[in-house]
């Protein structure tokens, strides 16, 4: 049997779904202070003003509240931007 890299469900209703394996250490990044992707079309985490990045890790400030050291409370920077997006300045 080989690796295909994904796992496949079959969930109560009867539907098959298909998701792809994380690695043992992934964990999901839950900083977000709105669900991404309820912003303007076309824009990104990386693009909006309350976004804070480093070398290793992007979060958002409106979350700074709920930060840990970890990378639960980070964000991703190509995540599609939540409604409380706003256009970085220059």
């Amino acid at each position: 049997m080989t690796d295909t890299g994904q796992l496949t469900f079959t969930t109560l209703g009867g539907e098959t779904v298909t998701v792809k394996k994380r690695g043992k250490h992934y964990i999901q990044p839950r900083g977000y202070i709105q669900r991404p992707g309820t912003g303007p079309a076309g824009e990104t985490c990386g693009t909006c003003e309350h976004i804070t990045k480093s070398r290793h890790f992007a979060k958002c400030e409106l979350s700074r509240g709920r930060w840990t050291r970890g990378r639960g409370t980070d964000i991703l920077v190509k995540a599609p931007a939540c409604r409380r997006w706003e256009a970085a300045s220059e």
